[in-house]
């Protein structure tokens, strides 16, 4: 940050030429085309729903097990880093993340019950609700290349290279002193 600075004030066109350079559009829809392929796992699920319904149960039952009766607020509020917090809003955190946990491992549990004594209503809701949705359709365009600061910097490179040492410099200034604290 502070060698692009010193560049825009002490050569601003080789660094307008940098810019430049490295401003090319790279677009994320062919790299992501193999992820929209639609994939029906229904028949594999159906053929294999008893190993698929014991999973479910005995993992959604063993994490309940332990979220409900083994589970350390204080020892997760340690193992998150969180000591500096103020008490009631780490146990609050950790303990809304434990009734996340709960909810969606009984909800794991119940699933796993469904599949294996009710196949049928399992495959004709996973028909209701399991219709495909493209992320590329409902993100065209999201990743079209915009530079807006660009013609500022080319207006005037040195003022925006000044600009830029002195974000950098207070930059590693806070990250001294957060270091300092840390170590």
């Amino acid at each position: 940050m502070l060698v692009f600075g010193v560049s825009l004030i002490v050569n601003s066109d080789g660094a307008l030429r940098l810019i430049a350079t490295l401003n090319r559009w790279v677009s994320m829809r062919a790299a992501t085309k193999p992820l929209e392929i639609v994939r029906d796992t229904q028949p594999l699920v159906q053929r294999y729903r008893y190993w698929f319904a014991a999973i479910f149960i005995v993992g959604g039952g063993f994490a309940l097990y332990g979220l409900l009766l083994q589970f350390n607020a204080a020892a997760m509020i340690r193992i998150m880093g969180l000591m500096g917090w103020p008490g009631d809003v780490s146990y609050l955190l950790v303990d809304s993340l434990r009734m996340l946990l709960i909810v969606g491992n009984a909800l794991a549990v119940v699933a796993g019950i469904l599949l294996a004594l009710f196949p049928g209503q399992v495959a004709e809701l996973e028909a209701r609700v399991g219709g495909w949705v493209s992320v590329r359709k409902a993100t065209r365009g999201a990743d079209d290349m915009k530079v807006k600061l660009d013609p500022l910097v080319a207006i005037c490179p040195r003022a925006i290279g000044v600009t830029v040492i002195l974000i950098g410099l207070a930059l590693i200034g806070t990250f001294g002193l957060m270091a300092q604290r840390v170590l």
